[in-house]
């Protein structure tokens, strides 16, 4: 599982980056080196910091999505409704914060913008007497020195989330499924960039709260259980983080800039003191039907953020066993 992990987190984070320049000499950057360099190092980290604390709880919450607005109760039920299954997603990430701090470090080959890879299990069983079902989701992911040409990546993950919805209205024969939400997730993990000479890094924790609805319709054929589920929802997320940044040099740039009078290392906090930062988000797809098995694909908008490098959408697939 953690071989697969790594070829879908290395196949989309080959897009954010390229190699296209070369670095100074140790003894050239020193001489330039100076207290503007340290401004960029500093603005550029916390920019990346915060627009980590947008994009993550986005990717979080876009997990455990489930085609079907409400699954069915376990009790009483015949069969009992449950599922469980994997699913993959990645959510556009600003980084033109971390372009500009690396660039200035002399890391060439960061783009300004990303998409932030997320593959995670899941399961959701439904409720007893009462029409609700509950979701948990959970992923870890430890990857240290991806490289993409000379440009050497970490990335850690580690994230867990559960929700509960109730049925409003339960699918029907001509009514659709109508749900209502409420879901918790925590994450924390570190991202970090690096060549021979120089590092750049935040470590981040994020907790998120979010509140939903939901509108489905099963098409089916009853006898072959095989059909279609389109679905449309509507979530408001507000979350509470800590992220550090840091940066370093090493190596001969090392060397050579502890010979003069600035610092050779950085580091700074970007944190709420609360839950707070209210998003809108609009999400939906379609999921297919076969059988015992649902094939999902869904996309998200934080509707606060849409247009340009700083929107923050998601997309996400996902293959579930489904009674």
């Amino acid at each position: 599982m953690k071989i697969v992990k790594k070829i879908f987190v290395s196949a989309v984070l080959f897009a954010a980056f390229t190699s296209y320049s070369f670095a100074d000499s140790a003894s050239d950057y020193a001489a330039e080196y100076n207290p503007s360099y340290i401004a960029v190092f500093n603005s550029g980290l916390t920019d990346f910091s915060e627009n980590l604390a947008l994009a993550v709880p986005q990717a979080a919450v876009q997990q455990n999505v489930y085609a079907d607005a409400f699954i069915g109760k376990l009790f009483p039920a015949v069969p009992p409704h449950f599922a469980f299954g994997i699913n993959a997603g990645a959510t556009h990430l600003n980084t033109e914060g971390l372009a500009k701090a690396a660039d200035k470090l002399g890391i060439s080959g960061v783009k300004n913008s990303y998409f932030f890879p997320v593959l995670n299990a899941d399961i959701r069983v439904g409720g007893a007497i009462l029409p609700f079902d509950v979701g948990l989701s959970f992923m870890t992911l430890d990857i240290n020195n991806i490289s993409f040409s000379d440009v050497d990546v970490g990335v850690e993950f580690f994230t867990i989330a559960a929700d509960v919805r109730y049925a409003l209205i339960e699918d029907g024969l001509v009514t659709p499924g109508l749900s209502i939400g409420l879901g918790y997730s925590y994450n924390k993990g570190a991202f970090s960039v690096s060549q021979d000479n120089a590092e750049a890094s935040v470590d981040y924790d994020v907790q998120t709260l979010y509140g939903q609805i939901q509108v489905s319709k099963a098409f089916n054929i009853p006898v072959a259980r095989i059909g279609f589920t389109p679905f449309l929802g509507f979530r408001g997320i507000v979350s509470k983080y800590s992220n550090d940044w840091s940066w370093k040099f090493k190596g001969d740039y090392l060397t050579e800039i502890s010979s003069t009078a600035y610092p050779t290392s950085g580091k700074g906090t970007v944190s709420s003191d609360n839950f707070g930062g209210f998003q809108p988000q609009i999400y939906g797809g379609l999921g297919f039907n076969f059988v015992f098995m649902q094939l999902t694909a869904s996309a998200c908008a934080d509707l606060r953020h849409l247009g340009g490098d700083t929107s923050i959408w998601s997309g996400a697939l996902s293959l579930r066993f489904k009674m």
